[in-house]
């Protein structure tokens, strides 16, 4: 949303225009203006951000300027947008609830608000049903196929189901699942350009860059002008400006947690302002978590990683963080039971590969050997 701010409505024309060689110059340019905490350039970091396809970053800087501009409607709107682009739909409600709080004493901003919800409301309705749709038609799919009455093309349509659930937010089918169900439809039609299509991007999905070069080869021979190969050709170029921003927030953020749990009262004072801009973060309910254990306030750390493992139960980042919280609290069998779900919920082999490596780095070694099976 543009309301008129000064060079707004020229960027939001001139990006999508742009090659990826000077879009990632022009981003260069805009995020190092918005560094110097200028609200109006960082606005416009966060538009460019928002229209050249970079939703997370744009969120993370509409939720600063809603901070610095909380009088600005589209600030919040756009907050809402971004966060409903990352797969956030209770984030994009959270952005709206504080906006209508923001504008309490202007009826007709409010209502503008309500509308706004509402929108949002029957668009998550219409997903549910969708996501819903989905599932009865990959059950039935696997059916047909387990009772050997398949028909040509049903298990391509299978992986497409089981992609498209795999995407969604709320959706509980794993990159594994969806990927056995991708090989199996290329192996039904070893040279059909849409077989291999959802292969290759499955296989980016789950970091298998090995069988992803040896599919793209695949595709290359029988579809060249594919839109897929051109994708992931695009997403392979360096894009400086992004990794340089991805960077330097992983780097604060990390700095951050450190010195929470080292003890630093106005760092833990940051998590939680952190964890009411953005409740959907798991990190920095995990970095309280740990600070609270670290100062001594057990039960309320216990609490806390109790109430997390309940609310993201399918969440492996969750799961990988607390086995090491309770293997420090002295609770192997907490610890196991977070293995277990961590190498469950691990979304690739990478993934999976680096519980191990974890649970060898803090002294766990033998709970390798005992989680083997349950996993």
């Amino acid at each position: 949303m543009i309301d008129g701010t000064p060079g707004e409505s020229e960027l939001a024309q001139e990006l999508p225009a742009l090659a990826p060689g000077p879009a990632e110059q022009r981003l260069a340019g805009l995020r190092e203006r918005a560094a110097r905490g200028d609200p109006a350039h960082l606005r416009r970091y966060a538009l460019a951000l928002s229209v050249r396809g970079h939703p997370e970053l744009a969120a993370r800087e509409w939720e600063d300027l809603t901070r610095l501009q909380p009088s600005s409607l589209p600030v919040w709107f756009n907050l809402a947008t971004a966060r409903l682009l990352c797969n956030r739909p209770a984030g994009a409600a959270d952005a709206l609830r504080r906006a209508r709080e923001a504008f309490a004493h202007d009826p007709a901003v409010v209502a503008q608000v309500d509308a706004r919800a509402r929108e949002l409301q029957v668009a998550r309705d219409r997903v549910a049903q969708e996501l819903r749709l989905q599932e009865l038609q990959a059950a039935a799919l696997r059916e047909r196929l387990a009772a050997g009455c398949g028909e040509p093309g049903d298990r391509l349509r299978l992986a497409r189901l089981l992609a498209s659930l795999m995407y969604s937010s709320g959706g509980s089918v794993t990159v594994d699942e969806t990927l056995a169900a991708a090989r199996a439809a290329h192996a039904e039609a070893p040279s059909a350009p849409a077989a291999l299509e959802l292969l290759v991007a499955v296989l980016t999905q789950a970091q298998l860059f090995e069988e992803q070069a040896e599919a793209l080869r695949k595709l290359e021979a029988v579809a060249p002008h594919s839109e897929v190969l051109t994708g992931v050709r695009e997403v392979s170029r360096p894009n400086p400006s992004f990794e340089a921003d991805v960077a330097a927030r992983r780097s604060r953020t990390r700095d951050l947690l450190g010195r929470a749990i080292e003890g630093d009262p106005e760092a833990e004072g940051e998590i939680r302002d952190r964890l009411r801009q953005y409740p959907d973060a798991p990190e920095y309910r995990i970095g309280l978590i740990m600070a609270l254990d670290s100062r001594g306030e057990r039960a309320e750390a216990l609490r806390m990683a109790r109430a997390l493992a309940a609310a993201r139960d399918g969440d492996h980042y969750v799961h990988f963080h607390l086995t090491q919280f309770y293997w420090h609290l002295g609770d192997p069998g907490e610890a196991r039971r977070h293995c277990v779900r961590a190498l469950q919920t691990a979304p690739n082999v990478r993934d999976r590969e680096e519980v191990h490596v974890m649970l060898r780095t803090i002294g766990a070694g033998p709970l390798i050997t005992e989680v083997a099976g349950d996993a």
